[in-house]
């Protein structure tokens, strides 16, 4: 591995001792990343932050991680706010035509309402008509039956002044 800028070839032994333990802790990093990706992040993240109140170096990666994967990328952002915005734009056309038909039902419902009490009035006054046409009715009958009786009876009477009259003439004759 090359010494890093400003670091002589002869340097110190301390200084390279920190060197490479500085690469073993950035190796063992990298290796704790790639272990975290591939268990449940999510349920780890939950359970670190539960049972300590300061996160520890691994609970930092951690969250590092977590962050680095909840990042979209500029197009895909993009593209679902495009999408948004075209479903906020159908949304908004279907609530207009929701209104308009809604306007529609409550004009149909008046006219039904109205037509509704028409017709009640009109039956009441077809019910009364008929009351009173079958009253007339039963009049007209009481009178024709009083009519036919007296029909009878003056035809009686006729018949028996006629039998009177015919039994006179019977008598003159027979006489």
């Amino acid at each position: 591995m090359a010494t890093p800028l400003g670091w002589s070839q002869g340097g110190s032994g301390s200084v390279c001792l920190a060197f490479d333990q500085l690469r073993d802790v950035i190796e063992s990093q990298e290796e704790l990343i790639q272990q975290l990706r591939n268990v449940r992040l999510r349920q780890r993240h939950a359970e670190c932050s539960k049972h300590s109140p300061r996160p520890s170096l691994s609970q930092a990666l951690l969250q590092m991680v977590l962050q680095d994967e909840n990042f979209v990328s500029k197009e895909e952002f993009q593209a679902v706010e495009k999408k948004l915005v075209e479903e906020k734009a159908a949304h908004a056309k279907t609530k207009a035509l929701l209104a308009k038909e809604e306007e529609k039902l409550q004009f149909a419902l008046g006219e039904v309402e109205v037509l509704s009490k028409q017709l009640e009035k009109e039956k009441l006054a077809f019910e009364k008509a008929l009351s009173s046409v079958k009253s007339r009715a039963l009049q007209e009958t009481s009178k024709k039956d009083q009519l036919i009786t007296k029909c009878n009876e003056i035809s009686d009477a006729f018949s028996q002044k006629n039998f009177t009259i015919n039994l006179g003439d019977l008598e003159k004759k027979v006489q």
